[in-house]
């Protein structure tokens, strides 16, 4: 059955055994690729919006993860957006949730929300998937082959593969959760990666991603040395515009005085669940004074969807070092890269029981992912 595909998929829980070409299983032929994104982000960038962008591309997870269930489908935070491998017996249900997302989009932050869905069978490179599970609560699938990219190029390029703009929306957004102020770097600079290996084949790119890996362990240190978030930089905002999104998903249709009350209702649980984590205490099943660490421990940081994504912290002179390395692997022809780099960290979250299921999205502040992409695209134009 297609609904038991990501079951048989094997879990790894190290990053290096991730990176072996028989750690992939293809894609089943007959299911869909589902890919969101937030067109015209440069320019929301620009304005400052970043925020409302990431939460808009979490917001899609989290209704897209609830129209399936029981059911699990493979999937990966991009930034302004996410791509998923779904079963076609699911795509009504999913139809419905993701118009719902571009309605949270434009009538909550008024920003457009591109949803494209295309069959496996249209595309000409493969989809071969691998389940990473780093912590206990937090599974990620990681994605070679080609094929996600592709998807992504026809999907803008033609107009066919977007959502129907009629389809009813009917959109759960539980688990939604935008309530995290930006997280300093613990050191000088936080700073969003993207690596495309110009490889030939599948084995020669994840033996570039290993040595990438190893050199930005050499460079940077371990996890705990580079990894974006720290428990000190972690607070619950107050800031009821920060809180916006995370409302507009809870009160979505309803009148203005609601979307208000709610704001006030999330800021208060805010200043509760600081206090608690500040004095340690254990309420409503939860031990409030390891939240945080479970928090960084369950943190989706790094992945790989055809180019290798990650979210680190350094000095500026170890990330001078690594993007020295990358830029010569360019020049000899061996890969492309973008990078951002900024002062902070933005999570955005799915809580399905509160200190047990949850998992953080990250990005960097200021346009992360999406303006790595464009300095990476940039890279890509200059060669052709």
């Amino acid at each position: 059955m297609a609904f038991s595909f990501e079951e048989t998929l094997p879990v790894f829980n190290n990053l290096s055994d991730t990176l072996a070409t028989d750690a992939y299983h293809s894609l089943p032929q007959d299911w869909w690729i589902v890919i969101t994104d937030v067109r015209g982000s440069t320019k929301a960038i620009a304005e400052g919006r970043y925020r409302d962008i990431n939460a808009v591309g979490g917001s899609t997870i989290a209704a897209l993860l609830n129209a399936v269930k029981p059911s699990k489908v493979p999937y990966v935070f991009g930034g302004d957006g996410a791509s998923f491998c779904v079963p076609p017996e699911l795509l009504p249900k999913i139809k419905r949730a993701l118009r719902g997302c571009q309605e949270l989009a434009q009538d909550g932050v008024q920003l457009e929300l591109r949803v494209g869905l295309i069959p496996y069978k249209d595309l000409e490179s493969p989809i071969n998937i691998c389940r990473y599970q780093a912590a206990p609560n937090l599974t990620q699938y990681f994605f070679m082959g080609g094929g996600m990219e592709e998807a992504d190029a026809k999907i803008k390029a033609n107009q066919h593969y977007h959502l129907d703009p009629n389809t009813e929306p009917k959109a759960d957004f539980s688990g939604f959760e935008c309530r995290w102020n930006e997280i300093p770097s613990q050191q000088e600079v936080t700073f969003s990666l993207l690596v495309k290996a110009r490889c030939k084949t599948q084995a020669e790119s994840l033996a570039l991603y290993q040595m990438l890996i190893a050199e930005t362990q050499r460079v940077l240190g371990d996890a705990s040395q580079h990894h974006p978030l720290n428990t000190a930089g972690l607070n619950l905002s107050m800031n009821t515009q920060k809180l916006k999104v995370e409302a507009e998903t809870k009160t979505q249709n309803k009148s203005r005085w609601a979307k208000w009350a709610m704001r006030q209702k999330i800021r208060l649980q805010n200043i509760i669940g600081n206090y608690w984590m500040e004095h340690q205490i254990e309420a409503l099943e939860v031990h409030w004074g390891g939240y945080k660490q479970d928090l960084i421990q369950h943190s989706d940081y790094v992945k790989l969807d055809d180019t290798y994504r990650c979210v680190m912290s350094a000095s500026q002179a170890s990330i001078n070092e690594l993007l020295a390395w990358l830029e010569q692997l360019h020049q000899a022809g061996k890969l492309y890269y973008g990078c951002h780099q900024t002062h902070s960290a933005i999570i955005t979250c799915l809580v399905e029981k509160t200190g047990q299921e949850h998992i953080h999205f990250v990005d960097s502040a200021e346009g992360g992912y999406a303006m790595a992409a464009k300095q990476l695209k940039a890279q890509i134009l200059m060669r052709q």
